[in-house]
């Protein structure tokens, strides 16, 4: 008769085995982690590599920034979504990654985390990393670095409140438009830049074998990279299945970004965020059908004297034709009513390394994030 202690020992090796998660594996030298992921199953694209990105002292990563880090080999890319969430394509995104058993970053606006904060749970839930792309998609060259502090705070607080835990310090610069002041702003606030080496340019086109086409052309020369979609246009939604099959076939592999660190909120800036959030619960709930969801036309960067305040509204369960749009100003309140505005360069962003971020000196109106 075998001895218990047998027993014992076959079954606490089956514990161990199945509670064996390899998203807690030992960090790498470089903050990586290598992962086995979807458990070894080749037929699935799955995350070859999770990279940690320290954003200490605001690094840029990635595309083609002077003295940016590179933190990706041959045949690794990192797939990265902006501009969301948008239910109808944000959900059918999802989808796809997990049939592929893989992670993305999203870079959300404030104004479409308000609209839908189930949307950006969701996303977190399954996995993916949560950065920003400031409150509403505003062309951070065409406005004063007190503007840019605001849109860049909004939408952290907005996106962490309906999140429910801070999101990582992670940001993407609209339009890939930066100046040196909303450099330096980041820099101090300790928030890492995530630049882009493949565009789709899924804005240029409705075709998803086009965009397709484009990421894959781009790879071929690059071998590598940081590829830009967005989670706006039913058509990347569309294109995004056969893109990461045929990613697998290529045989590249995905590197999933996540941050060592989290990132420090700013107290009023949360505050806004709460009320803002509780005023659209109690709206959606006094009338659900009124529920709309902001889409801006995606275009090239504008100059700073053009109009960029105009979005595309689409309103579900109207009988509007699919193409057919109505035309709002989605201007915040953010930018609204302010006093004291100068070029200086804000508190927070004066701030020593790892110190909690200062109050901002410029005082919101009460009908911000109307």
């Amino acid at each position: 008769m075998r001895q218990p202690s047998i027993y014992i020992a076959a079954l606490a090796s089956l514990l161990a085995l199945a509670a064996y998660n390899p998203l807690s594996a030992e960090i790498e030298a470089g903050g990586s982690v290598n992962v086995d992921a979807c458990a070894g199953d080749t037929t699935h694209l799955g995350v070859s590599r999770v990279v940690e990105i320290k954003s200490d002292g605001g690094p840029n990563v990635g595309g083609d920034m002077r003295g940016a880090e590179q933190l990706l080999n041959d045949g690794e890319v990192v797939l990265t979504f902006d501009d969301g969430p948008l239910r109808s394509v944000t959900k059918p995104i999802l989808k796809a990654l997990a049939d592929q058993c893989t992670k993305a970053t999203f870079f959300m606006v404030g104004q479409m985390a308000l609209a839908d904060v189930a949307m950006v749970r969701e996303v977190a839930a399954a996995g993916h990393t949560v950065g920003t792309h400031t409150w509403s998609h505003k062309n951070l060259r065409a406005v004063s670095l007190a503007k840019s502090q605001q849109e860049i705070e909004a939408a952290i607080s907005t996106v962490s409140q309906a999140k429910g835990t801070p999101v990582a310090p992670l940001f993407r610069f609209p339009y890939l438009n930066s100046t040196k002041q909303t450099e330096n702003y980041l820099k101090g606030r300790n928030i890492a830049a995530i630049w882009i080496d493949v565009d789709s340019k899924d804005y240029l086109t409705r075709s998803p074998k086009v965009v397709q086409q484009r990421i894959l052309a781009q790879l071929a020369t690059a071998k590598k990279g940081i590829i830009l979609m967005h989670d706006i246009h039913a058509w990347t939604a569309a294109m995004l299945p056969d893109l990461l099959k045929e990613l697998h076939d290529r045989g590249f592999k995905i590197v999933h970004f996540v941050p060592e660190g989290h990132i420090e909120t700013i107290a009023s800036y949360d505050e806004a965020a709460q009320k803002a959030l509780a005023a659209k619960a109690a709206k959606k709930a006094a009338n659900p059908i009124a529920t709309r969801s902001i889409v801006w036309p995606m275009s090239p960067a504008p100059s700073p004297s053009a109009e960029t305040d105009v979005a595309t509204v689409t309103v579900p369960g109207t009988k509007h034709k699919p193409n057919r749009y109505k035309k709002i100003s989605t201007k915040p309140s953010i930018t609204e009513g302010l006093s004291g505005e100068s070029s200086e360069a804000p508190a927070a962003a004066k701030n020593k390394k790892g110190s909690k971020p200062k109050e901002p000196e410029l005082v919101w109106p009460p009908s911000f994030f109307n």
